[in-house]
């Protein structure tokens, strides 16, 4: 080109003006690419952008699928991943250069939500007020990614008008430097052509990303509908229940209370709203103080009209400050248990009759108690009517009533006469009778009338009265059986005669004077040479002779006679001089002179049977008492009869607060000392109780049949499954945690590698993604490391371990070498004495303070150091303590450290599985040591394993290893 313009030179001199345009070409030209490059830059960088709005989208429908799961009533364990996906695409939004294009408002509330989304946890959200927070989180996205996508189109708008104006200045240059224009334009265009496409793809994106949050919406708005409905049930419920309920809020005022309190309290519930509890309900204090909190208490409630009304309440706190509280009015019953205690102080007090035998005037004492008890029931007047032939007469009447008003006598026995014929219970408001009936027979018509027919017989009542019918009957029953006993009197001589039982009378010397064909048969004697002989020469045997002398001698001295009145046990003496068991009960018949009566039966053969069932109930009585499981029988009536100790050991209830329940009351008390408990898998009927120690029992009753098969009783059996419930329970804990520990990473690798497989995105971002899966794969392998680690200790029970003794400082700087974080080494503090054996696995052990030397430098995100002491008193056990400087823990905490899957740190950012100090303490027991922690929240933990100590370093020559398996 210089000689070309050499020559032009020489030939023309217009040199110069073709330099100066060809420099202005030049010029022109590479403002041309420059302005080229700038607006293609430009188009590279809405490509980017168009990303970002795919991210924003990707924010707002992931947060739409957790503010569903929400609405839901999604568990904490189901909220999980969701919201672990939630948090990361709300980083990476926070992350993107469009950010930068919103306003300062939009980028603040941005900014804020996505603060609020690291701060949610699963737990957080399924409480109260989760669907209010998500949907703040959802307009700030909403609003976000509108704002996102007005700025694309303005940043699409801007670059369109920057190709047409590079277009036209391209077209310009094309005459001058028509090869470069042809390939500047072409590449323009497949540029072109390529965003253009690109961003089209983008757009589909987002149009089906739009159409997918409307389809969230919609479920969002199902499910809304759904827990409205399920509002609007949970009020019905509480609105028709019997029971007051009421709800208070922190300052402890009425923020609900339903009808049936405000009809107990006799007050509009509108009118209660808003108003101070303390005004209503003041014995009531204090209240639970907080969630945990539960009380039962009786409370006397005032009503505006003066009246008093005995209340149960039970009453629990809420977290959000305030109680719930339900009331349960108990008046009608303690009205009804004082009736009933009136009436059995009635029946049970002796009559004037008592010790003579039922008759007329007890029986006429007891139904003028038991009219009374009426009268001071209900008031008005109470009567007895008896039939007398056609007719009916009173002979009893208590109340304020002239005895000759003729009106109000005929108005009761005519009450009488229309109830007594049939037995029926009449009651018409004002009047209620109740007929005594003995063996199907009318007897009587007990009649109480009210004076206020404003304060008519309720059913409750009725029942009350039928009740002091029953014992009215009761002492009709014994009037009637005096009088059987009175008639039977003239047939019992006749009866002696033919008694099976031997009855020998005598006078007070001893002599025979009576003597049956009983007594013949029994002692080989007949009747004839028995009467008139010394008792204690014929029938008493020579050992006892003297004793029987001595008797009869104080009694005829006016002394006491211990024989009379019991039914003893002794031998007598047969004609032969055989000497055999009899059971003899003597009396003194009321003659002068006294004449006593011995009734005497020969128990030979009762004795054998006695002896075969003592031996028999000894051996079962035994088994009774020293079995590990409860037994409680019930009688023939359905009341305990007996308990055994294991079944008062393992609830807490003593035979005397047993004695006489029957099944429903028994029930009532375990149900009063028992809890909620999951059984799957367990079966049959079990209950769990907490006092005195918490055990779960499982029951079974059968029906005790005697050998003709009637019905004796039931036996109910209680067995202690406590270990069996802990079992399934801690299998059903483990499997859902394990599900959900391998869950948790298995969703970040499929989520992150379906992503890489489907979308085209930049080189960081794919490493980024790519990081992420390799992390969460290795939690899988550490996991599942572990996992198995505790399998096989559990297992095979210590065969893996190779137990030899060795010093332990080189155990102790090998496992610090080992898993001391690079850099942190001058942190790491070691004091190992030299001279301490142990019998140890040297692996195992190493991978144990290995764990715990990780978590030390694990939960000290701020540095502090770390300190591993060892040390051990002769013939004490050897301590290895790792102290540091971290986060801590609370006492709880604490606690539960060493159970499998729990993590203090609940937030995800220390990484970890919850299986490494359960790893810890197992292997600590394989080497019949142990793994103990003590923590203080914010000062730091300190982690002590133990295990036996072997001989001094000096004498460890010439040892022997321990074998495989055994320490």
């Amino acid at each position: 080109m210089r000689g070309l313009l050499n020559r032009k030179a020489g030939r023309g001199g217009w040199a110069a003006p073709l330099s100066l345009l060809l420099a202005a070409v030049v010029v022109l030209t590479a403002g041309s690419f420059a302005f080229t490059f700038v607006h293609l830059n430009r188009v590279a960088q809405l490509s980017g952008a168009s990303i970002t709005g795919w991210s924003f989208s990707e924010f707002v429908r992931q947060t739409a699928e957790v503010q569903v799961l929400v609405a839901r009533g999604a568990t904490a364990a189901q909220l999980e991943v969701p919201l672990a996906i939630l948090q990361s695409k709300g980083q990476v939004v926070a992350d993107e250069r469009l950010v930068d294009q919103l306003s300062a408002v939009e980028r603040d509330a941005l900014q804020r939500t996505v603060e609020t989304v690291q701060a949610f946890t699963p737990a957080r959200l399924s409480r109260a007020g989760g669907v209010e927070q998500m949907e703040a989180v959802m307009g700030v996205a909403l609003r976000t990614y509108t704002a996102a996508l007005q700025a694309l189109d303005r940043q699409r708008s801007g670059i369109a008008a920057n190709l047409r104006a590079a277009e036209r200045t391209l077209t310009g240059l094309g005459a001058l430097l028509v090869i470069l224009s042809v390939f500047t334009v072409s590449s323009l265009l497949r540029n072109a052509a390529r965003a253009l496409a690109t961003e089209v793809r983008r757009t589909r994106e987002a149009e089906r990303a739009r159409a997918e949050l409307e389809r969230g919406a919609e479920a969002l708005r199902a499910a809304q509908a759904e827990a409205q409905r399920e509002r609007d049930f949970a009020v019905q419920l509480t609105e028709t229940m019997g029971e007051g309920l009421i709800v208070t809020d922190a300052d402890g005022q009425f923020s609900y209370v339903n009808p049936a309190f405000a009809a107990l309290v006799e007050r509009a519930q509108a009118e209660l709203l808003g108003e101070p509890v303390d005004r209503v309900l003041p014995d009531l204090n204090p209240w639970p103080a907080d969630g945990t909190g539960r009380r039962v208490a009786e409370v006397v409630l005032r009503r505006p009209d003066g009246q008093e009304r005995q209340v149960l309440v039970t009453a629990v706190a809420r977290t959000t400050g305030g109680q719930i509280a339900v009331l349960t009015d108990l008046t009608d019953l303690k009205r009804a248990q004082a009736r009933l205690r009136a009436l059995y102080d009635v029946v049970a007090a002796p009559g004037p009759g008592a010790g003579s035998g039922p008759g007329d005037a007890e029986l006429n004492w007891t139904l003028t108690r038991l009219l009374q008890l009426g009268r001071d029931a209900f008031g008005g007047v109470g009567a007895y009517a008896v039939p007398d032939g056609t007719s009916w007469r009173l002979t009893l009447l208590v109340g304020p009533v002239d005895p000759e008003d003729l009106q109000v006598r005929a108005g009761l026995l005519d009450c009488a006469a229309r109830s007594g014929p049939d037995g029926r219970h009449c009651g018409n408001g004002q009047v209620c009778t109740v007929p005594v009936r003995v063996g199907g027979e009318t007897r009587g018509v007990l009649i109480f009338q009210r004076d206020s027919l404003d304060l008519p017989f309720s059913a409750a009542d009725e029942d009350y009265l039928r009740l002091i019918g029953q014992w009215a009957e009761t002492h009709a029953e014994r009037e009637q059986a005096g009088t059987l006993l009175r008639s039977s009197e003239a047939r019992l001589k006749a009866i002696v005669g033919a008694s099976l039982d031997a009855i020998i009378t005598s006078d007070e010397r001893g002599v025979i004077t009576e003597f049956n064909p009983a007594a013949e048969q029994i002692f080989a004697l007949p009747q004839a040479s028995a009467i008139g002989q010394p008792m204690a020469q014929l029938i008493v045997p020579p050992g006892m002779r003297r004793a029987h002398t001595l008797g009869m001698e104080r009694v005829r001295g006016g002394g006491p006679d211990r024989m009379l009145g019991q039914r003893l046990e002794l031998f007598a003496c047969r004609a032969d001089g055989q000497e055999f068991p009899v059971e003899l009960s003597v009396v003194r018949l009321p003659t002068v002179p006294p004449v006593y009566a011995g009734f005497l039966r020969d128990i030979t053969e009762r004795r054998a049977a006695e002896a075969q069932l003592r031996d028999r109930t000894v051996q079962l009585d035994s088994v009774f008492k020293v079995s590990p499981d409860g037994f409680v029988t019930f009688g023939p009536d359905g009341r305990i009869t007996e308990s055994n100790p294991a079944f008062e050991r393992l609830t807490g209830l003593s035979a005397a607060e047993l004695a006489g329940l029957d099944e429903a009351e028994l029930e009532a008390l375990l149900v009063a000392r028992s809890e909620a408990v999951p059984l799957a898998g367990l079966g049959g009927d079990a209950v769990q109780v907490v006092c005195p120690a918490r055990r779960v029992l499982k029951r079974a009753t059968r029906v005790m049949k005697g050998r003709d098969g009637e019905a004796l009783g039931r036996v109910m059996y209680f067995r202690d499954i406590t270990p069996e419930a802990e079992i399934s329970l801690m299998k059903s804990e483990f499997l859902s945690t394990a599900a959900h520990e391998l869950r948790t990473p298995m969703t970040s690798i499929y989520g992150f590698t379906e992503l890489l497989l489907t979308r085209s995105l930049d080189g960081d971002t794919t490493r980024d993604l790519l990081d992420t899966i390799y992390r969460q794969a290795g939690r899988l392998i550490v996991l599942l490391g572990e996992l198995l680690d505790l399998a096989r200790i559990e297992a095979r029970d210590r065969q893996d371990f190779e137990f030899l003794e060795q010093p332990l400082a080189p155990l102790v700087r090998g496992a610090a070498r080992a898993f001391t974080p690079p850099g942190d080494t001058e942190r790491l503090h070691l004091s190992v004495p030299d001279d301490l054996n142990v019998r140890v696995d040297a692996a195992k052990f190493q991978q144990a303070l290995g764990n715990v030397l990780s978590n030390a430098f694990k939960y000290s995100p701020g540095g502090g150091d770390v300190h591993v002491q060892v040390a051990a008193a002769p013939g004490a056990a050897v301590t290895v303590r790792v102290t540091d400087r971290g986060v801590g823990m609370t006492a709880d905490q604490a606690r539960r450290a060493f159970e499998r899957f729990y993590r203090a740190d609940t937030s995800g950012r220390i990484p970890g599985t919850g299986l490494g100090l359960s790893l810890v303490q197992e292997i600590m027991r394989c080497h019949g040591g142990e793994a103990t922690l003590t923590s203080v929240p914010g000062q730091g933990t300190a982690v002590t394993l133990s295990f036996p100590a072997a001989a001094p370093a000096g004498g460890a020559a010439g040892s022997v290893p321990a074998q495989a398996g055994h320490p």
